[in-house]
C-alpha cells in the first residue's frame, strides 16, 4: 500500500540499475553493521511525507541548510525547493549531510510546485505576518505543505493567492519576525510535537514504503552499493 504522495514505486532505479527494493536489501545488508541496520530501522519508524516543508526562493544558503537539517532531524522526509533566487542558483548547493537522506525536489516556477502539491492532496499553508491564525491552530494530522518565504519578500504572491491557510508564529516582543531558519525550526518542531501527541509517533509510512526507503538508505550508506548490487543481480541471473 502507498500514500498518494509517496514518490517511489517498484522497481527502483538507483545508479542506473533497475531492481526491486527486496533485492537491494538482500544484497547490501551483509555489508552493513548491526548497529547501522538498527539505526536505519529506528529512523524509518519516524519518517513521514505528511508534513512537507517548502522553501520559496531563499537567498541565504545557510538558512536553507538549517531548514534541511531540521527537516531531516524531525523525520520529514521530503523538502521542495523553489529556485527563484538568483543567489541560490549561483551557489547551487545544499546542506552537507542532511540532503543525503532527504528527497529533495526542485522547481523553477512557484505555481507549478503548488499545483503539483495540491494534486497530491496537500493543504497549502503559508507563513505570514498578517495572519490571525497561529501554528497552534493548524491540523498537522493531514497532508500539509508548509511554505517558508525568502528573507526579504516572504512567500511569493502567486503562492499566497493559492494558499489554503495563512499562519503565524506568535511573538510577544518588539521584534516583528523570526529569521527564516528559526521560523522553520519552530514550526517544524511544533508540527512534530503535535503529531507525537496525536499518534505517539511522527512516522506514518506503510510497510511497503518503509521497505523502499530502507533499500534507498542501505544504498546511500555504502559507497560501493552499485558494484555490490550489480554483482548480486548477475549472480542471481546466472543461477
Amino acid at each position: 500500500m502507498f500514500h498518494p504522495y509517496f514518490p517511489y514505486r517498484e522497481p527502483l532505479n538507483l545508479g542506473g540499475i533497475s531492481c526491486l527494493s527486496e533485492q537491494i536489501i538482500q544484497a547490501l545488508e551483509p555489508w552493513l553493521t548491526p548497529e547501522r541496520i538498527d539505526r536505519i530501522d529506528d529512523v524509518l519508524q519516524n519518517r513521514t511525507y505528511t508534513i512537507l516543508p517548502v522553501l520559496d526562493g531563499l537567498y541565504d544558503i545557510g538558512n536553507m541548510n538549517a531548514v534541511l537539517r531540521t527537516s531531516e532531524s524531525f523525520g520529514f522526509q521530503a523538502v521542495h525547493i523553489i529556485e527563484t533566487s538568483a543567489k541560490y542558483r549561483e551557489a547551487n548547493r545544499v546542506a552537507q549531510g542532511a540532503e543525503k537522506w532527504l528527497d529533495i525536489f526542485r522547481w523553477k516556477n512557484p505555481l507549478d510546485c503548488v499545483f503539483f502539491l495540491k494534486e497530491k492532496g496537500y493543504k497549502i499553508c503559508v507563513t505570514s505576518l498578517d495572519s490571525p491564525k497561529t501554528i497552534n491552530e493548524v491540523d498537522f494530522s493531514i497532508p500539509t505543505a508548509i511554505i517558508f518565504g525568502n528573507e526579504h519578500e516572504g512567500v511569493s504572491k502567486e503562492i499566497i493567492h493559492q494558499a489554503d491557510e495563512n499562519i503565524i508564529i506568535p511573538m510577544y516582543g518588539f521584534t516583528q519576525s523570526f529569521n527564516i531558519s528559526v521560523a522553520a525550526s519552530i514550526t517544524l518542531y511544533h508540527a512534530f510535537q503535535k503529531r507525537m501527541e496525536l499518534f505517539q509517533s511522527n512516522g506514518d509510512l506503510f510497510e511497503d514504503e518503509k521497505q523502499i526507503l530502507k533499500a534507498i538508505f542501505y544504498w546511500k550508506s555504502l559507497s560501493r552499493a552499485k558494484e555490490i548490487v550489480s554483482h548480486a543481480l548477475k549472480k542471481d541471473f546466472i543461477i
